[in-house]
């Protein structure tokens, strides 16, 4: 294959070459040791030593090429293997998981009652049983909330941070390709019960995946490093505070829109009696900033 040549296996296809318990198990054994190359009898050894090597073989060729490559070490899997190998022992295609509403440590900014955060197959939501706020919506694999939840909120925090900082740049966390930018008011975002209670939403959205990301303001800036540097300066990590415990992040209490067309924001970000004002423009770019 040369620079820029791109080889299509279609997702039919793709699915159809792991359909098979036997190459499931090839994937699984390549994936233990990714950076190891493993040979054919040791291979064959560690998946499953009764079967013929003729029909071992004929399995392990078809994985060769999409998923597999074969090298002087030995097999090892290649990238795309490697992340649907990564994917299956998440529990993103084989387990479905569901854990009860538990206390998010917060209240709701709306009404104060404490939000709830739960699971169910697939999804972790963090909702507002009072005003029914919906405060987080985030796609996780089962293996994320099984076992030991002591420090679950503050993996989805990180977690969001990182997929949400790199929608707020441009970049689709799925695929890494450029996504557009759009901000829209509240009547024109109805996916969630809530969206009433803020004024302005940042839309990115990918035109190769379909990836969408809906933020507020404070938290399309959030990383931003004058609003870092700024809470460091009182000597707060910010990058430590979960998200949904900051007022300028879930709320639009401290934006202001100044203009619609084009449009222009002003975001005061408050810390121990010192507020950041942050002037934005149409394309997030922060074009003032003043302590005050």
């Amino acid at each position: 294959m040369t620079d820029g040549e791109t080889v299509e296996t279609t997702a039919e296809e793709a699915f159809a070459l792991v359909g098979n318990e036997l190459r499931a198990g090839i994937l699984r054994v390549l994936g233990e040791a990714p950076h190891e190359g493993v040979s054919f009898s040791e291979l064959r050894e560690r998946v499953d030593s009764d079967v013929d090597s003729g029909q071992f073989n004929y399995h392990l060729q078809k994985l060769v090429g999409p998923f597999v490559e074969k090298t002087d070490d030995g097999y090892l899997l290649r990238p795309p293997g490697l992340a649907l190998y990564r994917a299956i022992k998440a529990g993103a295609f084989s387990r479905s998981l569901t854990v009860d509403s538990f206390d998010a440590d917060f209240d709701c900014y709306f009404c104060e009652t404490p939000v709830e955060a739960a699971y169910d197959d697939g999804l972790f939501t963090m909702t507002c049983p009072g005003c029914e706020h919906l405060y987080a919506r985030t796609t996780l694999p089962p293996s994320a909330v099984e076992g030991d939840r002591s420090e679950l909120l503050t993996r989805v925090d990180q977690y969001n941070r990182h997929q949400m900082g790199l929608s707020a740049d441009g970049v689709c966390p799925v695929c890494v390709n450029p996504m557009s930018l759009e901000f829209l008011e509240s009547d024109a975002v109805g996916w969630a019960e809530g969206t009433e209670r803020l004024d302005v939403f940042c839309h990115r959205s990918c035109g190769h995946c379909g990836r969408e990301q809906y933020m507020t303001v404070g938290l399309a800036l959030l990383q931003h490093p004058a609003v870092v540097s700024f809470f460091h300066d009182h000597s707060v990590d910010v990058t430590a505070i979960p998200h949904w415990e900051l007022a300028f992040v879930m709320t639009d209490n401290y934006l202001t829109v100044r203009s619609k067309d084009p449009w222009e924001f002003e975001l005061a970000v408050p810390c121990d009696g010192e507020t950041l004002t942050l002037v934005v423009d149409d394309e997030l770019n922060v074009i003032e900033e003043e302590r005050s």
